[in-house]
């Protein structure tokens, strides 16, 4: 460490310049290493000027760091230090008198001659040539070569420039190769394909993630001509007239435009990287990614809009027929209320169903478990349903639910699920005529429950689902009331 407490005034402001130390870190960088070239100079001067030691030293403003050094006997020690910082200004035939304590070995202060003197890079000594000796041979060489320790100073401050660049040029390109391995990645992560546009060869550099797009992946080089070829020709006189807002601007400028041949659409962002005297557009680049999931989601979102309207009109034909039907058979507001309830949950439950499908087919046992499970109060013993695999759509889906949501609710209330003991199978499969159109026909049959009478036969909906879903789902619902529990058949085109 340097003792700033002994300096005189001129010497400690020097140290402490704020120029000084810029330049310091400047060079130094991130630390001073090992160097044969400063090696190999440092010893050159020390064996011509007969010196004892010889140092290239760099002095920041609380430490001496030491380049190069060549030496007989003397070791490198505060002595050494203080000698580097009091030759930043320059010193020659110097005999150092300033007190020292006793450490690192030194028992008495140095009693030989310094030549010294500062090592100047951007107008600023950072650090110090220096030359030590006790013997007096370096003062008879002194005599006649007074001018070559400046030109070695100069020599050295050249040299700690050039490795500096040489440093900073090394770190660029390094910074520059992982910024350029970190961008790869981002556009391979974002699947963004990469171009550039040759107006003179009117030729087209593309990534293979580009050749895809373009359904290029076989052709050699891709000229202008031979994109065109690909893109949907409705597209094309826009695009040119984009193409020509491009040209004279110098922001970036977005294309949209669907290649015929692969059914992409594409949106590219481009650049004029380069133009001629002129300002014509010399260089384009720019980038591109595919649209076409997009677009996809966006006519699939218009479609399902589409869906919904429609949907929305059959469920106010629903429910104004089950308001109707319901008020007109219901005892008191009360069983109103009740069964109108559950019969808008039940339209709840499908709908739930087919919003998850977003509106597409769905399982027919999945729509069949979810109406009957709330009423079966031990359903894995009290329901059985088989059936191959079929899928239902939307409409069938909620006038269906409908109907097994009736059949569960009276089963639950004076059928086969009012009873630990009772059973419900259900079974359906698809029939299909020679001629004429599917039909799937769903059996419902009970047993185990209480026996049945005229009187509870009424309390069954029947009319809801012999007659109001007739009309909706263009259905046919026949229910028998055997003694031995409920069995309904219901038949409906697929």
């Amino acid at each position: 460490m340097i003792d700033l407490t002994i300096m005189h005034k001129e010497l400690l402001a020097l140290v402490q310049d704020t120029g000084r130390l810029k330049a310091v870190e400047k060079i130094r960088g991130l630390g001073i290493y090992p160097d044969s070239d400063f090696d190999t100079l440092i010893d050159m001067i020390r064996r011509q000027t007969e010196a004892d030691t010889a140092f290239i030293a760099v002095v920041e403003d609380d430490k001496v760091l030491y380049q190069a050094c060549s030496s007989v006997d003397t070791p490198l020690t505060e002595i050494t230090d203080r000698i580097a910082v009091s030759c930043l200004i320059e010193r020659l035939q110097w005999q150092p008198a300033f007190p020292l304590t006793a450490q690192a070995g030194i028992e008495s202060p140095y009693t030989g001659l310094v030549w010294g003197i500062p090592i100047m890079v951007a107008g600023h000594a950072i650090g110090s040539l220096c030359l030590m000796d006790r013997s007096g041979r370096t003062s008879s060489w002194a005599a006649g070569n007074d001018d070559l320790l400046p030109r070695t100073a100069q020599l050295i401050a050249s040299l700690f420039e050039l490795k500096q660049s040489a440093r900073a040029r090394t770190m660029e390109e390094f910074d520059l190769s992982r910024a350029n391995v970190r961008y790869a990645l981002a556009l391979k992560a974002g699947r963004v394909a990469t171009w550039s546009w040759d107006q003179d060869e009117q030729v087209i550099e593309c990534d293979a993630r580009m050749r895809q797009l373009l359904g290029l992946q076989e052709v050699g080089t891709v000229t202008s001509k031979r994109l065109f070829r690909q893109l949907d020709r409705d597209d094309l006189a826009r695009l040119h007239a984009e193409l020509k807002d491009m040209y004279g601007s110098d922001e970036d400028v977005t294309v949209e435009f669907r290649v015929q041949s692969t059914g992409c659409y594409v949106l590219a962002l481009g650049h004029v990287f380069e133009r001629d005297e002129q300002g014509n557009p010399r260089k384009i680049i720019g980038v591109a990614i595919d649209l076409t999931e997009s677009k996809r989601s966006e006519e699939k979102t218009r479609l399902l809009l589409r869906e919904v309207n429609h949907r929305v009109k059959n469920m106010l034909a629903i429910l104004q027929s089950l308001a109707s039907q319901t008020l007109r058979h219901a005892q008191s507001p009360e069983r109103f209320t009740r069964a109108f309830s559950g019969r808008l949950a039940a339209l709840a439950t499908s709908h739930s169903l087919l919003s998850d499908q977003e509106w597409e087919d769905i399982d027919l046992v999945s729509l069949i478990q979810t109406q009957v499970k709330p009423f079966a109060s031990h359903y894995a013993e009290q329901v059985t349903i088989k059936g191959r695999p079929i899928a239902i759509n939307a409409d069938a889906a909620i006038a269906l639910g409908l109907v097994v949501h009736e059949l569960a609710t009276n089963a639950m209330q004076h059928g086969a699920l009012s009873r630990r003991d009772g059973h419900v199978a259900i079974s359906f499969d698809i029939d299909t005529p020679p001629s004429g159109q599917p039909t799937l026909t769903i059996l419902w049959r009970e047993t185990g429950g209480p026996r049945l009478n005229e009187e509870r036969r009424r309390g069954f909906g029947s009319i809801l689902i012999e007659h109001s879903l007739k009309k909706i789902i263009g259905s046919d619902v026949n229910i028998s009331y055997k003694k031995s529990g409920v069995t309904a058949k219901i038949s409906m085109p697929v």
